[in-house]
């Protein structure tokens, strides 16, 4: 296939990874869960690795803005996923944890996001998976 061959907008990059992501957001839907989102599943994940941690270093690890990254804790808090107090020593700086619902949530949903890993990719071979995974994680990277 070249890109020649294929019309405007389906050879643009930027079209084909806002696609991925809309077939992404829909199987996530499906296989793992409407309520909790990938970007909320990222926190729980990220709190599972570390037991804590700042909402700063929430948005370092799931690259998400501030903004962004406080709407989602609110959320999740809310939710009974997560639970979040003032950091000792400075009042600015919140403290992130899992509740015993949210470690649950994390531990009951983690097959199910391998799941729709193995969807997105099923119809690549393993070395077509592998260059996506490297490509993407490339593009991210600079």
């Amino acid at each position: 296939m070249t890109m020649a061959g294929i019309p405007e907008p389906q050879r643009h990059v930027g079209n084909l990874i806002r696609r991925a992501q809309q077939l992404h957001l829909a199987t996530w839907a499906r296989v793992v869960s409407a309520d909790v989102t990938s970007a909320q599943y990222s926190i729980l994940a990220v709190l599972d690795r570390f037991g804590e941690a700042s909402q700063r270093e929430l948005c370092d690890e799931v690259d998400l803005d501030r903004s962004t990254v406080a709407d989602l804790v609110r959320r999740m808090e809310s939710a009974g996923l997560i639970a979040r107090r003032r950091a000792e020593g400075d009042a600015r700086r919140n403290v992130v944890t899992l509740t015993e619902f949210g470690a649950t949530e994390r531990e009951r949903l983690a097959p199910l996001v391998v799941e729709v890993q193995r969807e997105l990719t099923m119809h690549l071979d393993p070395e077509e998976s592998a260059a996506l995974f490297h490509g993407l994680w490339a593009m991210l990277e600079r």
